[in-house]
C-alpha cells in the first residue's frame, strides 16, 4: 500500500501546483495528518500567482489554513543539499529530515538526496494513489486530474493512469 508516510509531509513547490491546477488543495489536506510547506516553497507559489498563474491562488490561500508554514532553521541546511537543488526542493527535505518526516515531490534529484538520507519519499502520482486507497478520490476523478496535468500544466509522469499503479500495488500483495 501506498501508505503511512512519517509526518509531517512536506510538499514541494510542483506537488502543491499539480493539486492547486485541479482545485484540490483541500484535498491534500484531508488526504494528509500534518501536510506542512517550507517557506521557500510558499515564496514559490507567491511568486507565480504574482506571475499571473492564478490557479495557485488557492494553494495561497490554504497557507497556515490547512497547509502549514514550517519553518526549518538554517543551521539544519546541509550544504551538500542546499547546493544540489532549488530553494523550495531543498528546504522541503531538510524540513523532513529535521522533523523526521516525508518529502513530497516529483524532482528526481530531490528524491535521490532523499532517499541518500533515508527520508520516505512519495509524489504527486503516490499522493493520488493513496487518496484512492483511502476512499478519498476515485481512480476516474483521480484519472481526471492527472489529465489536466498533463495536457494544461505540461507534468510529466511515468503512468498514464492511477490505475497502472494500483493494479501493481494489488499485484505484489
Amino acid at each position: 500500500m501506498a501508505g503511512q508516510y512519517p509526518q509531517p509531509v512536506f510538499l514541494d513547490a510542483t506537488v502543491i501546483s499539480n493539486f492547486a491546477s485541479t482545485d484540490a488543495i483541500e484535498f491534500l489536506v484531508e488526504l494528509l495528518e500534518s501536510p506542512a510547506v517550507a517557506p521557500a516553497v510558499r515564496d514559490e507559489i507567491e511568486h507565480g500567482q504574482s506571475a499571473g498563474h492564478d490557479y495557485l491562488d488557492v494553494a495561497a490561500d490554504a497557507f497556515d489554513e490547512g497547509l502549514a508554514v514550517t519553518d526549518v532553521p538554517p543551521e539544519a541546511g546541509e550544504t551538500e543539499i542546499r547546493d544540489r537543488l532549488d530553494a523550495g526542493e531543498a528546504e522541503s527535505l531538510l524540513g523532513a529530515i529535521e522533523h523526521g518526516g516525508t518529502l513530497a515531490t516529483d524532482d528526481l534529484a530531490a528524491r535521490r538526496l532523499a532517499d541518500d538520507q533515508s527520508v520516505p519519499v512519495t509524489g504527486s502520482i503516490g499522493l493520488l494513489v493513496l487518496g484512492v486507497e483511502r476512499g478519498r478520490v476515485d481512480r476516474e476523478t483521480a484519472d481526471a486530474w492527472l489529465d489536466i496535468w498533463h495536457e494544461e500544466r505540461g507534468y510529466y509522469a511515468p503512468v498514464e493512469s492511477v490505475g497502472e499503479v494500483l493494479d501493481d500495488s494489488e499485484n505484489e500483495r
